[in-house]
């Protein structure tokens, strides 16, 4: 592995960040190009956050279409790919989505779903968007999942299970190495809407299921789907680590 790419290397510099984020998202292209020819297919990358995702879809050929709600993420991935003419992006201000009816082929909701405030509101306004027969592919890691916190540099255990004001003070107690700050990691964490399995699979039920993955995974070490899991009931979120999703409009 080249090691400028893993995760640890990742909180170095936004570069390094970039480069980690982007290794992740041609994992999830790979997959969905198996199945999904991306030539010239119109993609939407929601919440596109530095651009790593809208990358790894140009490489593939996509017509690539961003939104982003973070001016400062926005910027930099618009400097990374604004010299690709096949690249569009906006800021946005919530989940209404600044596209007409029946425009895109696929659309990403890619690790950010779980921050949103109104995760339902997205999902309606990706079936507006998508053209009969288009794909939706989202995924996230469930807030009651043991790494939900979404804190990964500072616990591998549920943290988040305890008081709040506990969860503030082990943020801001450690000492942080590299660009990010206590200050980000604290409104990423409070930024969490702790969705649930059960709830999103209802919010997509107008779509037509075309595969959901329970994942147990240690980054860049391995990862597992375990389709069992969507047996446990409530359990299914404390096991799952990562879910995803891929669902198609139907015609």
């Amino acid at each position: 592995m080249n090691e400028i790419n893993g995760f640890k290397q990742s909180r170095i510099s936004p570069e390094h960040y970039f480069r980690w984020r982007r290794k992740r998202a041609l994992a999830c292209v790979e997959k969905i190009s198996n199945r999904i020819n991306l030539i010239d297919k119109r993609a939407l990358d929601i919440g596109c956050g530095c651009g790593a995702l809208s990358y790894a879809l140009l490489e593939k050929g996509t017509q690539v279409w961003a939104t982003e709600i973070d001016s400062d993420k926005l910027k930099f991935a618009q400097d990374k790919l604004a010299k690709n003419k096949y690249f569009n992006s906006v800021l946005v201000k919530n989940e209404r989505l600044p596209y007409d009816d029946c425009f895109f082929d696929i659309v990403f909701i890619f690790d950010v779903i779980e921050h949103m405030k109104n995760p339902a509101k997205m999902i309606q306004e990706a079936l507006r968007v998508l053209k009969s027969g288009g794909y939706l592919y989202v995924e996230f890691t469930p807030y009651y999942s043991i790494t939900g916190h979404h804190l990964y540099d500072f616990a591998k255990w549920p943290i988040h299970l305890l008081p709040k004001e506990k969860v503030k003070k082990i943020v801001f107690s450690k000492k942080i190495k590299g660009f990010m700050t206590a200050e980000y990691y604290w409104r990423q964490f409070e930024s969490l809407n702790k969705l649930r399995i059960n709830q999103f699979q209802q919010m997509v039920k107008k779509f037509q299921k075309i595969e959901e993955r329970y994942l147990i995974k240690y980054p860049e070490k391995f990862e597992i789907n375990i389709p069992i899991i969507n047996y446990l009931g409530p359990l299914k979120d404390y096991f799952t680590m990562s879910f995803e999703g891929l669902y198609q409009k139907l015609k």
